[in-house]
């Protein structure tokens, strides 16, 4: 007789919740009419609120203080949030509300896409929307929307309000070149650092030349105030020798920004009135001496003028053929100077790139130069972007960087229990100032060393040499005239094609022009 089957139940385990990992956003804006008191408000409430929750897990508080919500890009703790729900550190975000997380639509409905991919649900406070639970998105792109028009009237203000400031010549810059500090919204000169301008000033009118000055402050290694070495270029040196802040007077609206978003730096080449604010600080340069040295400027720029004979000659070494991968040389007459493929010089049957006259790449140098001004946020800030948004995916694994990620994140947060301890009068300002003084100074080594670290993948590099493009064409005018300063500055090398021209940036991108 068959032996009947016996079944014993084993009851499943019971699977134990796996807890919610919750941050949450906070920003105070600019506009803020008490900026510290809200962000110490935000950084208490959304803590204990996280805290409280049981079935909740606290994975950090990201937080920005005072900068602008209209892009994404410049705020620190935005993109160290982005970086870590990327690593699959977060489940849950929380926000005030979108007008905190993006006044820009378009960065919104992009970073909320981006996040819902990888399974981070956003709530947003007070439009009460949770992006786990959404459907659609049209709700969210109405209230986005809503936000980016709060963000372009608020603009418009302080717009009015700069441009007020401007005429009435009350107008203060908003950040101190070389030599001075901001203290009580003026420049008052920097004792540790006004002997550096001094010294570039009186070795221009010496006979120095920028390149000379810059490899000398590089060589006694000339720091920052956070201790960081500064890396000089002629360029730079050439900016300061043209700033009429250090005589006491300031030029404003200078470059400006647009009226749509995402908003845009632009140059002011006539499209604004520009401001003359006479004695609008302390002077660190006599007026006599500076006069002197713009007069110089004038003459070294005749000088080194392409229609010299005594020109110094930016080209060497720089011009390659694109057939052949041979150097360019120099042939010159009275009447004309060209530059001939080293491999056409010997034989024409090894190389069939003829010999191409001087002034024909200046003056291709003088249109790329001006295309890329006006349309250097369309191709090198976009350029920027897509560097910076790799080098975070490519650091993102690497222990010592996630590590030094992590010290920086702490230093923050250290700064930001400082500013409400401040707040709340438990602490002296003088202690305040001086904790907060020496957690960013480390923040900047810390930083220093993360750059040190980067260096082999070659992103950063990129991302410096980008971001001095830019920074040189920040304040610069359309040439008219080829300016061999400039040039040395943004060209690596020329590469010389039947067709074109192939202008080689010193990031390594690579500019097309036709050749005459």
């Amino acid at each position: 007789m068959a032996k009947v089957p016996q079944v014993k139940v084993i009851q499943p385990i019971a699977e134990q919740a796996k807890k919610l990992r919750v941050a949450a956003y906070a920003r105070v804006s600019s506009d803020s009419a008490d900026q510290l008191n809200s962000f110490s408000t935000q950084v208490d409430y959304y803590t204990s609120y996280i805290r409280s929750k049981e079935e909740w897990e606290f994975a950090g508080l990201y937080a920005d203080e005072a900068v602008s919500g209209t892009t994404a890009d410049k705020r620190d703790d935005f993109q160290r949030l982005l970086a870590d729900c990327r690593a699959g550190k977060i489940d849950r975000i929380l926000v005030k509300s979108i007008s905190r997380f993006a006044r820009n639509t378009i960065d919104c409905i992009q970073t909320v896409r981006e996040l819902k991919q990888l399974g981070v649900a956003i709530e947003f406070e007070k439009e009460e929307i949770d992006t786990g639970n959404m459907g659609s998105e049209m709700l969210l792109s109405i209230l986005g929307s809503a936000a980016q028009e709060e963000s372009l009237s608020i603009s418009k203000n302080l717009k009015w309000s700069y441009r007020r400031r401007m005429k009435s010549g009350d107008f203060i810059t908003c950040s101190a070149p070389i030599g001075y500090i901001l203290k009580n919204k003026t420049l008052v000169p920097d004792p540790q650092e006004v002997p550096i301008v001094e010294y570039i000033f009186s070795s221009y009118l010496a006979g120095k030349g920028a390149d000379e000055i810059a490899s000398e402050l590089n060589e006694i290694e000339i720091k920052s105030k956070a201790g960081i070495a500064k890396h000089w270029r002629s360029v730079t040196v050439l900016k300061i020798l043209k700033n009429e802040k250090y005589i006491g007077d300031s030029l404003v609206q200078k470059s400006f920004t647009t009226e749509e978003l995402p908003f845009r730096r632009k140059q002011n080449n006539g499209q604004l009135p520009k401001y003359y604010i006479k004695n609008s600080h302390q002077g660190i340069i006599p007026v006599e001496i500076f006069e002197a040295v713009q007069e110089l400027l004038r003459q070294r720029s005749i000088t080194h003028s392409p229609k010299n004979k005594v020109q110094q000659f930016p080209l060497s070494k720089v011009v390659k053929c694109g057939l052949c991968d041979s150097t360019f040389y120099r042939k010159s007459n009275d009447r004309l100077t060209k530059w001939i493929c080293y491999q056409h010089l010997k034989s024409k049957e090894l190389c069939p790139i003829k010999a191409i006259p001087q002034e024909e790449f200046y003056q291709a140098f003088l249109k790329v130069y001006n295309k890329l001004l006006d349309n250097k946020d369309m191709i090198l800030k976009v350029m920027l972007d897509q560097l910076l948004e790799l080098q975070v995916k490519t650091t993102l694994t690497k222990p010592d960087i996630v590590e030094i990620n992590e010290k920086i994140s702490e230093l923050v947060k250290q700064n930001h229990s400082l500013a409400r301890l401040q707040t709340k009068g438990c602490i002296d300002s003088a202690i305040f100032i001086e904790r907060s003084n020496r957690n960013n100074q480390k923040i900047e080594e810390l930083r220093w060393k993360l750059r040190q670290l980067q260096e082999p993948d070659n992103i950063t590099k990129t991302i410096e040499d980008t971001r001095l493009l830019l920074d040189l064409l920040e304040e610069a005018q359309p040439m008219v005239e080829f300016d061999p300063v400039i040039f040395k500055s943004m060209i690596q090398k020329i590469i010389v094609y039947p067709e074109k021209f192939g202008f080689c940036l010193i990031n390594g991108l690579v500019l097309d022009e036709g050749r005459c």
